[in-house]
């Protein structure tokens, strides 16, 4: 038996519980990012089956007893139910469509689901409806399109041309030549009787105000001149990682390209990769907090 059959037997008390599930649903999907699971299977034709109850019963009123303050309650009553339907609706439209792209964005170039583990929880389509479902998935292959026709996977990692090393420059040879051979002519030439004896160097007189004026001439030489300055560290920016505030609580740690797992949760300041916290600000699962 087909959903709608299903539905069309709502009785007074159920058609009023699907009512209050409308109204809580929209509440609850307003505060949330993912979509919200559905309250009871084959929800949309249950408020479709409520909406023509409603219709029948304002169209019965107004036969019997005119546009009364009963009639005119019950026409408020029908714009108010619209109305939450038409913004539950864009909320989970909103809501599907941002979830399908940042899966599919934060799949590898491969294809697989390590990366997706996860800026967000997975779905369960046992508790939406088929409709959305087929929804999410066109959003998905629409990405896809995207990502192929500007080489999404090329602008991110690179294309897989080698880049071929620089030639090398003739003209001088390698440094451990020129110590080889140095040390080859040295062990080759005789000493001679009148190479002069190193015993018989001696220090040339040297006057304290000429060492002092020299190292006031070459500061840098002097053996009391200031060490360099240390290396200044290295910007998270220039390192392809960004400074991100959480906003929200995430479901499972995001899993960087690395292997490494990152747990996230609102109120921590993190360094993640570029691509995760473009997303993860796209989504508003997060905010730039840089240096």
């Amino acid at each position: 038996m087909d959903e709608e059959g299903a539905a069309s037997r709502l009785n007074k008390y159920q058609l009023l519980s699907i009512e209050k599930s409308l109204f809580e649903l929209a509440r609850k999907q307003k505060s949330q990012a993912v979509p919200v699971n559905l309250p009871v299977p084959a929800f949309w034709s249950s408020v479709g089956q409520l909406l023509q109850h409603l219709e029948a019963d304002l169209a019965e009123t107004i036969r019997d007893r005119g546009m009364t303050a009963e009639a005119q309650l019950k026409s408020r009553r029908l714009g108010t139910i619209r109305t939450c339907v038409s913004d539950l609706t864009r909320l989970r439209l909103n809501a599907f469509t941002q979830h399908a792209v940042l899966s599919n964005l934060l799949k590898s170039p491969q294809g697989d689901a390590l990366s997706m583990s996860a800026s967000f929880q997975s779905l369960d389509w046992e508790r939406h409806d088929p409709s959305e479902r087929a929804y999410h998935s066109g959003i998905g292959h629409l990405v896809e399109k995207y990502k192929h026709e500007v080489s999404w996977n090329a602008l991110l990692h690179g294309s897989s041309i080698e880049i071929p090393s620089p030639p090398k420059v003739g003209g001088h040879e390698p440094l451990t030549e020129f110590v080889e051979q140095e040390e080859t002519v040295s062990q080759q030439t005789p000493a001679t009787e009148n190479a002069p004896d190193s015993s018989d160097w001696q220090d040339p007189e040297f006057d304290e105000e000429d060492r002092i004026r020299q190292i006031d001439a070459f500061p840098d030489r002097a053996t009391g001149a200031a060490s360099p300055a240390p290396p200044p560290e290295p910007d998270p920016e220039e390192s392809g990682l960004r400074r991100i505030l959480i906003l929200q609580d995430l479901a499972e740690p995001i899993i960087t390209e690395n292997g490494s797992e990152i747990t996230l949760t609102a109120g921590d300041v993190e360094s993640c990769p570029a691509p995760i916290a473009d997303n993860l600000i796209a989504a508003g699962l997060a905010e730039p907090a840089p240096l």
